[in-house]
């Protein structure tokens, strides 16, 4: 869930990125930078520790993603330094990818299966889910046998869920 600050931090860099025709590539710069803090223990203890002074992660984040990220994309990682809210990065590139999807008529789906799924069964429920929605699904696939069978999706907010693990925890509890 994202925060109110990532909200309009993420619609502010939405609004330039639109204007300058640059939505994918600000998705894909964020995108990255997220990865990177994410992913690396030390850069993400550097970049979310309140007493390293903000001079200091502007000159790491200089060396790291400069040549990398796009100007729009480097000056409002500056500005999130400046202001002390880089530990809000993960939530404004969701609220971006949320704002990126809207614009585009896409949705991102997290469909669960007890056993992976074909291309064709991927693309068969993005179809008719992207068909109820009227927009265009993005789907990622994850297998847990703990689901036992039948699929749950995430679209956004909501939950479709259709496994077998939850249809036996309804009958149990009604019995």
């Amino acid at each position: 869930m994202s925060s109110a600050v990532g909200k309009r931090y993420a619609r502010a860099l939405f609004e330039v990125a639109s204007e300058r025709s640059k939505i994918d590539q600000v998705e894909a710069d964020l995108g990255a930078i997220v990865e990177a803090v994410e992913s690396n223990e030390d850069l993400k203890k550097i970049m979310l520790h309140p007493h390293i002074a903000a001079d200091a992660k502007s000159q790491l984040a200089d060396e790291l993603f400069k040549s990398h990220v796009g100007e729009e994309t480097f000056h409002f990682l500056n500005v999130l330094i400046e202001n002390g809210r880089e530990v809000d990065l993960v939530d404004i590139y969701r609220s971006f990818v949320q704002l990126a999807n809207e614009a585009r008529g896409f949705a991102d789906a997290i469909v669960t299966s007890a056993k992976p799924l074909s291309t064709e069964e991927q693309n068969e429920l993005a179809e008719k889910f992207g068909q109820t929605l009227n927009k265009k699904l993005r789907m990622t696939a994850v297998v847990d046998p703990a689901i036992l069978g039948g699929i749950i999706i995430k679209i956004g907010d909501r939950l479709y869920d259709g496994s077998l693990k939850t249809k036996l925890e309804t009958f149990a509890q009604k019995a």
